[in-house]
């Protein structure tokens, strides 16, 4: 749809839905791409209140907004995963923290990155990652993790994830599939859009709380998590890390993503649901 198609649309709204899109987006209004959602507020938002905004903000900044769609289910809502080890074949999650969707996507194309900072020396293996041997600078990656890394880093205990970037397929989760938090708990969430890279950006910090046992005291445990996303090729590079987000951003910052030629569809994928806890093992 063109900016023309769109506005000829909309020209009706009453010029009150614009002033609340206002007050419901004040950051947007000031000019800045980043939105601030706040997850502990209900937040319903009609047609008509969406389609103010869009003319309040023009095109572009809808599109950067409407890239991630998040929500939380409720505690009993269902996430069935293949799982051969089970007797049924599937094993069925509950209790997810927060479900994020995307565009309904038709073909993917396939990516790899290649990292240009990264908050530690590469080693020339990383278990975990693909690849994994062989390693330096000009290696193209599709999963990197830092799992075996962790006593490098500064108060980082082997039950945390230093890094872990993985890549993802909006076309995946088509059909009411998601990208879940099933054991840490958001707060806010920021979307914002890099021009340097002409990506569409999510992050947020998240915490896990655990009882004491046999093994650990009580403890938290902290994440932070960064999406970056391209709605035209469809694809999503997770980053996840218990090292600060300062630093998440700036790997993801200098991540060089290039695309491999290939495309995936939906029934490229055997699961439509995947868990973007960044954990270990």
């Amino acid at each position: 749809m063109n900016r023309e198609t769109l506005f000829d649309a909309l020209a009706g709204i009453d010029d009150r839905f614009i002033a609340e899109a206002l007050r419901y987006s004040p950051e947007a209004a000031s000019g800045s791409s980043e939105r601030i959602v706040h997850l502990k507020k209900k937040r319903i938002i009609s047609f008509a209140l969406a389609a103010a905004l869009i003319l309040a903000l023009g095109v572009t900044a809808w599109a950067v907004f409407s890239t991630y769609s998040v929500r939380v289910p409720e505690p009993d809502e269902g996430f069935r995963i293949n799982w051969e080890e089970n007797a049924s074949g599937y094993i069925e999650w509950t209790d997810a923290k927060l479900a994020v969707t995307f565009p309904e996507t038709a073909e993917s194309r396939e990516i790899e990155f290649r990292p240009g900072w990264l908050p530690a020396e590469l080693p020339s293996q990383l278990p975990g990652s693909f690849p994994w041997d062989g390693l330096d600078s000009g290696t193209w990656f599709s999963r990197l993790s830092f799992e075996g890394l962790a006593d490098s880093f500064p108060n980082m205990t082997a039950s945390n994830q230093p890094l872990l970037i993985e890549t993802y397929y909006m076309s995946m989760f088509n059909d009411g599939g998601a990208l879940l938090l099933l054991y840490y708990t958001p707060e806010d969430i920021i979307e914002d859009h890099w021009d340097e890279q002409n990506v569409d950006v999510m992050r947020f910090h998240a915490t896990q709380h655990l009882e004491a046992n046999a093994y650990a005291p009580e403890r938290t445990l902290e994440q932070d998590i960064l999406l970056m996303s391209d709605p035209d090729a469809g694809w999503v590079v997770c980053l996840r890390s218990g090292i600060g987000m300062d630093e998440l951003v700036k790997v993801a910052k200098n991540l060089e993503i290039r695309e491999t030629g290939k495309e995936f569809s939906y029934d490229d994928f055997e699961d439509h649901y995947t868990f973007m806890d960044g954990g270990v093992g």
